[in-house]
């Protein structure tokens, strides 16, 4: 046997002993140009990371507006568009984009510039339209004695109540829009089941968007004649949660009212309700837990085979050997 091949092979026998073998590429430097050829043309230079987004001075501009408000002043704005039909989302009194989307539907519906700032004066008449279309739906935010949560209830659509197992029902007189609570002690039931079977398309059934955290769930979605809200909640004292279902002729009222509903909703009153979006994107969106890799130093062991070509054990196997500075 050749020389060369007696080292090409006694420098294997370690790596085939360690297992774990895999063909890689490593860089070698510049293959060598036959006479008479040129050599590989030069790479295009990279392109560059896109620089950081220009500040929008109008939006910049009603932000500090907004946040120099105190928070309570915040989230009576938040929730007043809520009622308007403006804004769908957690009322928590910080400024973001759907926000400032929001005031200037707003001002917009009220037919002044939409600027995203509402001085004192709007300010005092999108309060006062929120908390009339709030009086005109009768929406009374009271604990719900069979199940302990907190919840705001339309009593002009839902004037109907009645007590259902671990849970309180409330429904229109005509039966077509319908809110459920429903308590369950610790160990009767368990979140990802009960978001399994809530988030299940079926060809009658689509799921428009769905949230799965360690201690919540929602999922929003259609029927065929019908909308649906689900949210759940997992603490110490069991699973509790509601579910709203509307058909789709009360839509347009309702949309609203599902937003209205949900950020009244306290599972365990005492403790800090886990933020949810009070409504999803017509999109799915299931989030879960997110693996982050451990941060290290590269690591391999092989040996040159060839131009460009190397074979190396991966890491976990019985040797390792790090590349220098």
């Amino acid at each position: 046997m050749p020389r060369s091949a007696r080292l090409l092979a006694a420098g294997l026998l370690p790596l085939l002993a360690c297992g774990a073998l895999a063909p890689a590429a490593v860089a070698q430097g510049p293959r060598p140009t036959a006479p008479g050829t040129t050599g590989p043309a030069a790479k295009a230079p990279a392109p560059r990371p896109p620089g950081p987004a220009t500040p929008d001075p109008a939006f910049e501009a009603a932000r500090a507006a907004f946040e120099a408000r105190p928070e309570a002043e915040r989230r009576a704005v938040q929730d007043a568009l809520v009622w308007a039909g403006n804004y769908t989302s957690v009322v928590t009194g910080t400024f973001g984009r759907r926000t400032y989307e929001a005031i200037g539907a707003w001002q917009t519906m009220s037919g002044t510039a939409a600027t995203g700032i509402l001085d004192e004066p709007a300010r005092a008449a999108l309060l006062a339209a929120g908390e009339a279309a709030r009086r005109a739906a009768r929406f009374t935010v009271a604990p719900d004695a069979a199940t302990g949560v907190v919840i705001g209830v339309p009593e002009r659509l839902l004037s109907k109540r009645s007590r259902l197992s671990g849970g309180t029902r409330w429904q229109s007189p005509d039966g077509r829009i319908t809110l459920d609570t429903k308590a369950s002690p610790p160990g009767e039931s368990d979140l990802d089941a009960l978001f399994a079977q809530n988030s299940a398309a079926t060809p009658d059934r689509k799921v428009t968007y769905s949230l799965k955290r360690p201690d919540f769930t929602v999922v929003t979605g259609e029927t065929t004649a019908g909308k649906f809200y689900i949210r759940h909640a997992a603490g110490p004292a069991g699973i509790r949660g509601f579910t709203l279902a509307y058909d789709k002729a009360s839509a347009r009222e309702m949309d609203r009212l599902v937003i209205a509903i949900a950020n009244s909703f306290v599972p365990f009153p005492g403790e800090a309700p886990p933020a949810a979006p009070a409504a999803g994107p017509t999109a799915r969106a299931t989030v879960g837990p997110t693996t982050v890799p451990a941060a290290g130093p590269a690591a391999a062991t092989g040996l040159v085979v060839g131009p460009r070509r190397i074979v190396a054990v991966l890491p976990g196997s019985c040797a390792t050997l790090r590349r220098g500075p």
